[in-house]
């Protein structure tokens, strides 16, 4: 993960930042042509997000040991 110190971003993304409970809790950034070029997401959806990738890699894991050994007979 890259990282960015708060005090090098600009006003309006550190209140957005710190906004408790938001109702949208993704941040996007656009471009001049509304393209998204980055979202934001907060600390827990980062986290969820990670559990899932490491429980589908465990599932791929599973999956090719599994092909493995039927492959073997």
């Amino acid at each position: 993960m890259r990282e960015i110190q708060s005090t090098a971003i600009g006003v309006e993304l550190n209140t957005l930042l710190g906004v408790v409970n938001p109702i949208d809790e993704d941040i996007g950034i656009l471009d001049e042509n509304g393209k998204v070029l980055g979202v934001i997401i907060t600390a827990e959806a980062y986290q969820c997000f990670l559990k899932k990738v490491e429980e589908e890699e465990d599932r791929l894991d599973a999956e090719s040991v599994k092909q493995f050994q039927q492959n073997r007979r």
